[in-house]
């Protein structure tokens, strides 16, 4: 038989590799580190003693959190197979943008005297540092779900990974979070996300190699 036709042979009738694996690793990583998450934050910071009244907010800022933890997904879920694009990322990193948009728009919009308390909350932005620590176990626990898929892009995949959970970390955040600004949410939420995207970028070729 010549290599060709023995090629041919073994392609025939190839059914594509499941999915569904790889995405279940991904739920129990997200509901595992998810769960490490919280219960850090309640053991150290805590919630927001006015949860109830605040309910409403918290929920915005946490649906904000969530639409980009599930942009995040979808490009990791891509990202984890062999030979996807970085482009996989555009819809993220648009949503990013988007934020810092309406920050810049809602900040435009105020009286001058009240832009800056508007985007620093008053005081020094901690969710930029406070973001990635709780985003840490989730991280950990993606690394784990990602070790049997085969990424090509190993910085492209770091980067989805770290956006993801760094879009769950700030969904923790927010429950104990008090400063409820669009500025401040739309443009520190996602500065910290984006950091924990970078440093996935940055240790993805080391943690992901295959």
């Amino acid at each position: 038989m010549k290599t060709d036709d023995l090629i041919a042979a073994l392609s025939r009738e190839v059914e594509p590799a499941s999915r569904t694996p790889l995405m279940m690793r991904t739920v129990m990583a997200l509901l595992g580190g998810g769960a490490v998450s919280l219960l850090l934050m309640h053991l150290t910071l805590g919630v927001r003693p006015d949860i109830g009244v605040a309910m409403w907010t918290v929920a915005a800022k946490a649906g904000f959190c969530a639409v980009l933890a599930v942009a995040g997904g979808v490009a990791a879920l891509k990202l984890g197979r062999p030979g996807r694009s970085g482009r996989a990322l555009a819809p993220w990193l648009a949503l990013v943008a988007c934020g810092f948009l309406v920050a810049a728009v809602t900040l435009a919009s105020m009286e001058p005297g009240l832009r800056w308390g508007a985007w620093t909350g008053g005081g020094i932005p901690w969710c930029v540092v406070l973001i990635p620590a709780f985003a840490l176990p989730v991280a950990t626990g993606l690394v784990w779900a990602w070790r049997e898929a085969a990424p090509t892009g190993l910085t492209m995949a770091g980067a989805a990974i770290g956006a993801l959970a760094g879009a769950v970390g700030a969904l923790v955040y927010a429950m104990h979070c008090p400063i409820d600004s669009v500025p401040f949410v739309a443009a520190w939420y996602g500065v910290g996300i984006g950091l924990t995207a970078g440093i996935g970028a940055l240790l993805g070729r080391w943690f992901l190699r295959w």
